[in-house]
């Protein structure tokens, strides 16, 4: 049966230790904290109380970036983490987003992602990494660190399977968009360095929610899967009914980046209800117990290996908890 990990947006170091002692605790199996150091504790400094109350949960960044932090002080954050945790600690990478645009930069071009993708690999592993005309090497090199990349996109997507141990994908958790989108690039990015999609960790980005209706579900995720949206549509729509293009591209040039993941980021009623069943059908799993087990199911006879939920920020604990009792426990039994 496929995984289900949290997504978590870390918003103090005394509700991230209840939240890690809970997932310790439940069906999940890994927390990924989000690293956006404008708006979010520090995500190391976070994982490090996380690795401290707990004995087996997985502990990853969801996600850093290459450009508000440069690719080995990545490498020697996640291996302290690592040597903290005893070896449960992995890397989710990406170009970057509020991290990055509140400090006046831009996401990493695809091969820099590349470039920092393979410097942490390596440094991680014990190697050494040319940075200009320095040798690089990381003393506290320790245990096995996975590097999974964020990726949506075409482009992006080929480059993690040429290099990912993982990825992280945040174009939908729609078998459909699975199969014809993320499957298929990451194939071809496989075939170009002679691997296998076998040797890589599927996992998605996908908010969700229990309620008596999935129309119910997806309004309280409004604000998490504006954010996701725009961050799939401000590069391309080619993916999107071409009949709410115009609604996506409003979307788009009226999203906050420093409201990024907030309750009060964006009001469902700020957005048509057909773009509101349309992101809810792409992206979350939403509504009724038994639909969000159904969806489970789906995503694991495509081939993810781990689903990455996301839930709303106004009460993660109490919404992961019911997810956990309603959704997960009775799949365990």
């Amino acid at each position: 049966m496929v995984n289900v990990d949290s997504f978590y947006f870390p918003t103090g170091i005394a509700a991230a230790r209840e939240y890690a002692r809970f997932l310790e605790e439940s069906n999940f199996t890994s927390i990924w904290v989000a690293d956006s150091h404008q708006l979010y504790t520090d995500s190391y400094a976070t994982l490090a109380v996380c690795a401290m109350e707990t004995e087996t949960l997985g502990l990853r960044t969801g996600v850093t970036n290459p450009i508000s932090r440069h690719p080995s002080v990545t490498a020697n954050a996640i291996a302290t983490i690592n040597q903290l945790s005893d070896d449960r600690a992995s890397i989710g990478i990406g170009a970057g987003d509020s991290g990055v645009y509140s400090i006046g930069k831009q996401p990493a071009s695809v091969s820099e992602l590349h470039n920092a993708v393979e410097q942490i690999q390596a440094l991680v592993s014990g190697e050494s990494v040319m940075f200009g005309d320095e040798e690089f090497a990381l003393e506290q090199a320790n245990g096995t660190i996975d590097v999974y990349v964020a990726a949506e996109g075409p482009v992006t997507l080929r480059m993690a399977g040429q290099v990912a141990d993982g990825i992280m994908f945040g174009g939908g958790s729609n078998p459909e968009i699975i199969e014809d989108l993320a499957h298929e690039n990451l194939r071809i990015g496989a075939d170009r360095a002679g691997r296998s999609l076998d040797e890589m960790e599927f996992v998605t980005l996908t908010p969700g929610c229990v309620a008596d209706t999935q129309e119910e579900a997806t309004r309280k995720l409004m604000h998490m899967l504006e954010p996701i949206a725009y961050h799939n549509f401000s590069y391309s729509m080619e993916n999107a009914p071409s009949e709410l293009h115009d609604d996506l591209e409003a979307l788009v040039e009226a999203h906050e980046f420093r409201e990024h993941g907030d309750e009060s980021a964006q009001s469902p009623e700020d957005l048509p209800q057909r773009v509101q069943e349309y992101l809810g059908k792409r992206w979350a799993i939403a509504g009724p117990a038994e639909y969000c087990r159904e969806r489970l199911r789906e995503l694991d006879d495509v081939g993810v290996d781990s689903v990455m939920i996301t839930f709303p920020t106004g009460a993660p604990l109490e919404h992961a908890k019911e997810f956990d009792r309603k959704v997960l426990q009775p799949m365990s039994e």
